[in-house]
């Protein structure tokens, strides 16, 4: 995986725009704010179970990289995202497109 992707989870950190840990995706999934619910690839299948359930009809992004891999750009461990902001789901869409992922 290229560190663009990465950086890029990094920066929507630091911008305060990136919801991390299952609680506070899902909080926002319920909420009806949630643009896109990014999960790592060693994610439980039963995060994805739980969005949809909660009614979820954004966009799933499934990253190629490990919890640990996502952990170290955005300073804190977990397989589960989330951002309400719709500029940073293309964002992150255009690096991962590029990279040669299919979402």
């Amino acid at each position: 995986m290229n560190d663009k992707t990465l950086n890029m989870l990094g920066l929507m950190r630091r911008a305060g725009k990136l919801l991390i840990g299952h609680d506070a995706v899902l909080l926002s999934v319920r909420q009806g704010k949630a643009a896109a619910v990014i999960l790592t690839s060693d994610a439980s299948p039963r995060h994805k179970r739980e969005i949809e359930a909660a009614g979820f009809d954004g966009k799933i992004i499934e990253l190629p990289c490990t919890m640990e891999e996502a952990g170290f750009s955005v300073g804190k461990k977990s397989c589960i995202f989330a951002t309400e902001d719709s500029g940073f789901v293309k964002a992150i869409d255009k690096t991962i497109t590029k990279e040669g992922f299919a979402l």
